[in-house]
């Protein structure tokens, strides 16, 4: 039963499915949905469920037991969750398991779904050689968009690759978050074909992050009166005001960055590479870099540091110190 080419969504493609399958990882959205999309490809299949309370011999000995009512499929899957079997503290159970996973019986699907794994490890090592292991990870910002839009035809609407990256600036990354939107935009845009911005700016809560982005905007275009009106709002939202000087110290150092590297020639997708940050963050710090000299940028950074030490030591209290901060540009 070695690993063949190809991805598990190949496999629920094809409906030929492995007999093993480590899903992995901390996108708990993804870990959820191919759980469920493994067991949607074999209707009418005998399903168990066992967790980490479960020794290995229990599971080994169901996995080889024929299931008692033969579906349609004429297949058993086993879900073993969180078994804490691929790290380390269950020694005895992994290296048992790992000298059954060759032998998995062909009318079997064995499903482990973890949060964790030791990649060095034995049973890792033979899951990958004998089945398919899916990293869950959380995907790329190009990946993430492309999944929006997909997201967006099943719901019956079109999401634009712009539309889609302003909705992770506003939501957040957290696949969940985003799929619970789409479907609070879909039935919001009603008879419209198309979810927009301002579908978003009506339905959706607005990440901290997202707000930061806004208030320094305002900073930029001079709007001193929206800006305090940006940071009062999000005092009112009980957000904490050294969390929010530490964002706007972090974005104004992104603009600065963004900047100094598009000025050496460096494109967008360059820029996100060497700083580590995802695509979208640098379109809106070079954007917003356009309003700015580096001399300016530079000295709000300092401004804005030098707030922090004040605050820090007890020479100004933090709400009056972002305000100011704010109020100085």
């Amino acid at each position: 039963m070695e690993q063949s080419k190809g991805n598990i969504h190949d496999d629920l493609k094809s409906g030929k499915l492995h007999n093993l399958y480590l899903l992995f990882g901390q996108e708990n959205f993804l870990v959820r949905h191919y759980s469920k999309a493994i067991e949607k490809a074999i209707p009418g299949a005998q399903k168990d469920s066992y967790d980490a309370s479960t020794p290995a011999h229990e599971i080994i000995m169901a996995a080889e037991t024929l299931p008692f009512f033969m579906g349609e499929s004429e297949k058993r899957v086993i879900y073993v969750n969180d078994s804490k079997l691929f790290t380390s503290g269950r020694k005895a159970d992994s290296e048992a398991m790992a000298a059954f996973l060759p032998n998995i019986p062909p009318d079997t699907i064995l499903v482990f779904v973890e949060a964790d794994v030791d990649r060095r490890s034995k049973l890792y090592k033979t899951a990958v050689k004998h089945g398919r292991a899916v990293d869950c990870e959380p995907p790329s910002p190009p990946m993430l968009t492309k999944w929006i839009i997909r997201s967006g035809k099943e719901n019956g609407k079109t999401i634009s690759p712009a539309t889609a990256s302003h909705l992770v600036r506003t939501t957040g990354t957290d696949m969940n978050v985003i799929h619970n939107e789409i479907k609070k935009l879909a039935a919001l845009a009603g008879s419209e074909n198309e979810i927009t911005t301002k579908h978003i700016a009506i339905i959706s809560a607005t990440t901290l992050e997202s707000r930061i982005f806004e208030l320094t905007k305002a900073v930029g275009a001079g709007n001193t009166p929206q800006a305090l009106k940006m940071y009062r709002n999000m005092l009112a939202l009980k957000e904490s005001p050294i969390m929010i000087l530490t964002m706007i110290i972090r974005q104004y150092r992104n603009i600065l960055l963004a900047k100094c590297a598009h000025e050496k020639g460096l494109q967008r997708h360059q820029i996100a590479a060497k700083l580590n940050l995802r695509d979208f963050i640098i379109t809106e710090a070079l954007e917003q870099s356009r309003r700015f000299t580096k001399e300016k940028l530079l000295a709000t950074l300092n401004k804005a540091l030098k707030t922090d030490t004040q605050i820090k030591t007890g020479l100004i209290a933090p709400e009056i110190g972002v305000e100011l901060l704010i109020i100085q540009g």
